[in-house]
């Protein structure tokens, strides 16, 4: 009996042993790749997440670049007006994505805030779809919790909106030495979704706009304590969201959100379904400067430039 406890024993050890050597191998950046080969993690290679793009852009409204106004938002804002950089050197264009959720664009707002005590301006472009998105198991931790962890700005949210993310992810997720380790190794990445996703339940809002009325009011009182101008508006959208847009309208209207901001879903540009590449962002064709000075000059009332 003692032997066969021994042989568990040395099984045991061997066996951490070996997943230690390979969970190091998957975490440096010469071997990770082989690894993840592998191991079939290639999908959860760094580069093909997009956990270190975001972590790029909190590092960006982090550093004091001596501009005053902050414009965030989602992917479609970002194809519109990440190359008007240059013709407005006070301006730090900072979109992400939907996937960062309304409580990732906060805090890279307050943190732009933290940094530049000299700011005039926020603004704040977000399509209404990409404020019904809760904690989800697809691009949520990746995305809406992991990049800010590892930058511990995670202390800007309220403790519900944390509890809503440990509810999906763990409490442990939340952590910035976990989330480092987590995204450090595309086999990591892989054992921690599966299990999430095999045991964990998504967050999922009870209105559309119930986290985007935290958050945008919370960001707006932010501002006019400081003294900022604050400006929110929806990204443009294609015809194709029309009636998914439409089918918020409820909620919105029961939401604190739309007191603040009542012509939020009267005031969406839609352009054609057919300028689009994915029903989402613009195509090769539309996506040049004359088509978004166009809409820009039909969608929005005041403009950064």
């Amino acid at each position: 009996m003692k032997k066969l406890i021994l042989k568990f024993i040395l099984l045991f050890v061997f066996t951490l042993g070996l997943f230690c050597l390979v969970d190091y191998f998957s975490c440096q950046r010469e071997t990770k790749k082989i690894v993840a080969k592998l191991t079939g993690s290639i999908e959860y290679l760094g580069e093909e997440n997009g956990t270190d793009s975001i972590i790029s852009i909190i590092r960006t409204v982090s550093s004091d670049d001596g501009t005053n106004v902050l414009v965030i938002g989602d992917s479609i804002s970002g194809q519109m007006f990440s190359g008007m950089s240059g013709e407005c050197p006070n301006t730090r264009i900072a979109c992400g994505n939907a996937a960062i959720n309304v409580s990732g664009q906060y805090m890279l707002a307050v943190t732009y805030l933290d940094n530049h005590p000299d700011a005039t301006d926020v603004w704040l472009f977000a399509h209404p779809l990409t404020l019904d998105r809760g904690y989800d198991m697809e691009l949520g931790y990746g995305y809406a919790v992991m990049p800010f962890a590892i930058e511990g700005i995670m202390d800007e949210l309220d403790d519900v909106t944390l509890d809503q993310m440990a509810t999906a992810y763990g409490r442990v997720a939340l952590n910035p030495t976990f989330a480092n380790v987590i995204n450090k190794s595309p086999l990591n990445r892989k054992l921690f979704f599966n299990y999430i996703r095999m045991h964990n339940e998504e967050y999922v809002q009870d209105n559309a706009y119930e986290i985007a009325s935290l958050y945008i009011l919370k960001l707006a009182d932010i501002c006019r304590e400081k003294g900022v101008n604050f400006h929110f508006y929806s990204s443009p959208s294609t015809e194709y969201y029309r009636d998914r847009i439409e089918s918020t309208r409820d909620d919105f209207n029961d939401s604190e959100l739309s007191k603040a901001y009542p012509g939020y879903l009267d005031s969406i540009y839609y352009f054609p379904t057919e300028w689009s590449k994915d029903y989402t962002h613009f195509d090769d064709e539309h996506s040049v400067r004359e088509v978004y000075d166009e809409i820009i000059g039909k969608a929005y009332d005041e403009f950064f430039l």
